[in-house]
């Protein structure tokens, strides 16, 4: 495919002179200004033709490129002048020139159109499937910059950990070499020890005494020499706060690394393709690459989001996407949390599976263990439309923990479905139904 100057690279949209101008970078390419704000990332822009990486300049904007400006507006000018005498007028750029349809019939001019409709929407297509890949590449291409960064960080800090460690093998070899030292001075020290203790004469003890001297004088300078180079002051700094980094680093990056395959046990390689509903909800609904990414990149639902019905929360609950799982021996069942007259309100246990890109949470994080709380029931009479019964239970008691588990279902056995078999004190203050149970 030829470049045509007038189209930015990236969005392949043509330069105007409002919200699309060409902007100049560094490394010489020209873009769009909104493509050129969709490049930056932490005050720095990474070319997208030869990835040469750019400081965003203190106005915030790089440079207007005034000489496309005038270029495109030539070229423009050019294609407005009338064709000269005696010359066939070029048809215009990138549209075809016309088909002559006299010899065809309605018919066929008919299905020509038709044909061309749909050839025509499908280049649209293409083009529109070509500008998602080439944001979806920017945005690679600014994850592939910074990563280099991080990297070449990390190599820094593997070259600073290389210099420590030649660093500590120095010392280790002048320490060695102090040792031999030491060593042969302690030997001379015996010998003189002995000179000392075997002198028969007058005149070998002078000579003994007069060499243990200078013997001693030799000891107390090389005592001195040995605080004043030991230890080596630059070699422990080095040595310690590299260490330190290193550290840091390697914690961080084995907490990142644990999170990440986490992550990836939770997700599965295949949930994109199969629907998992581990996926965030906005991946189901999303209609392209963009929007797909933003919703992998947003964090998962948590019981704090869902209490305070945050914005996302409650769009999530209100689409019914929202679910309580409980997971015991294998089996999972799932409860829809719904929102009603300002209040969450999480329905019974189900064997069910939730809709693609629902989101899920522990029945443990949005159900108390026991009262006090409050449950509610949905009861209908034959003839007569179903009503919801609230029922507060402010204590603590066996029987309400009870009650609170057969409305939910999470023993198994559940409220939902059964039939009151009997009504009793019917009319009277304190009417209520009864419900066969099992023998226990």
């Amino acid at each position: 495919m030829d470049d045509n100057v007038e189209d930015c690279p990236v969005c392949f949209i043509t330069f105007d002179d409002t919200l699309r101008r060409p902007r100049t970078l560094p490394c010489g390419h020209t873009l769009c200004s909104p493509c050129i704000d969709g490049l930056k990332q932490q005050d720095a822009v990474t070319c997208p033709t030869c990835r040469a990486s750019h400081a965003v300049p203190g106005a915030g904007h790089f440079p207007i490129s005034y000489i496309t400006e005038d270029f495109i507006r030539g070229l423009r000018g050019l294609a407005s002048l009338p064709a000269e005498p005696g010359k066939q007028a070029a048809p215009p750029v990138r549209r075809p020139a016309p088909k002559a349809t006299t010899g065809l019939s309605k018919r066929a001019q008919s299905l020509l159109q038709e044909q061309e409709a749909t050839v025509l929407a499908a280049i649209r297509s293409c083009q529109e499937e070509q500008s998602q890949l080439a944001e979806y590449l920017t945005t690679l291409g600014g994850w592939s910059s910074r990563q280099q960064r991080l990297q070449d960080e990390l190599w820094a800090l593997v070259d600073q950990s290389k210099s420590a460690l030649e660093a500590v093998r120095r010392e280790e070899s002048r320490v060695e070499g102090r040792q031999e030292e030491v060593w042969q001075k302690e030997q001379q020290l015996h010998a003189a020890l002995q000179s000392l203790r075997t002198a028969a004469t007058r005149q070998e003890a002078y000579e003994v005494i007069e060499d243990t001297d200078h013997l001693m004088e030799k000891d107390s300078q090389r005592t001195g020499e040995c605080l004043g180079v030991f230890p080596d002051v630059h070699a422990v700094t080095i040595v310690t706060r590299v260490a330190c980094a290193s550290r840091a680093a390697l914690q961080a990056a084995t907490t990142a690394a644990a999170a990440t395959q986490a992550a990836l046990e939770a997700a599965g390689t295949a949930a994109a393709t199969s629907g998992d509903s581990s996926f965030p909800a906005a991946w189901a609904a999303a209609s392209s690459i963009a929007d797909r990414l933003q919703a992998l990149l947003e964090p998962p639902l948590t019981a704090e989001d869902l209490h305070s019905l945050t914005q996302r929360a409650r769009g999530l609950v209100e689409a019914g996407l929202v679910f309580a799982v409980q997971d015991v021996k294998g089996q999972t069942r799932h409860a829809r949390i719904s929102l009603e007259d300002g209040r969450l309100h999480l329905l019974s246990l189900q064997a069910q599976v939730p809709p693609p890109g629902a989101a899920t949470l522990q029945m443990g994080e949005v159900v108390p263990a026991a009262p006090p709380c409050k449950v509610f029931l949905d009861m209908a009479w034959p003839g007569s439309a179903a009503r919801r019964v609230l029922v507060s239970l402010p204590v603590d008691t066996p029987v309400g923990r009870q009650f609170m588990l057969l409305c939910s279902g999470q023993r198994g056995a559940c409220y939902a479905n059964t039939r009151l078999f009997k009504v009793m004190d019917e009319g009277q203050p304190g009417e209520c139904g009864g419900r066969r149970l099992p023998d226990r």
